[in-house]
């Protein structure tokens, strides 16, 4: 508990709301390989998430690059504070992608 407490206030409560929503979004991937439905949960895992999933990408690709450009103006600990950020994002975007990946490459070049 302290971790996460810790892990929160580096990123401050909108990066960490971000990283949990990339977080399950991530966690989420697998269940999307299902035939498509229309009812059910199964309308949230094969319609509705893969469909946010491109905006949280470019969410986050944001935040990458707002903490790039804060982090080049400040110094110190803010400095610091923004590196750490930006990597915590760029792995994120990074297990996203590959968590993804699969199924996008399936839709886009069928066949």
């Amino acid at each position: 508990m302290r971790v996460i407490k810790e892990f929160s206030q580096l990123l401050g409560p909108l990066r960490f709301a971000l990283a949990l929503v990339l977080g399950a979004l991530s966690a989420l991937a697998p269940l999307a390989f299902a035939p498509t439905s229309y009812q059910g949960w199964a309308f949230v895992t094969t319609v509705i998430v893969p469909a946010i999933v491109p905006i949280f990408f470019f969410v986050a690709l944001l935040d990458i690059l707002m903490s790039a450009v804060f982090m080049s103006s400040s110094t110190g600990e803010r400095r610091a504070k923004h590196r750490k950020a930006l990597i915590t994002q760029a792995v994120l975007v990074g297990i996203l992608t590959a968590a993804w990946l699969p199924l996008f490459w399936q839709v886009l070049n069928p066949g």
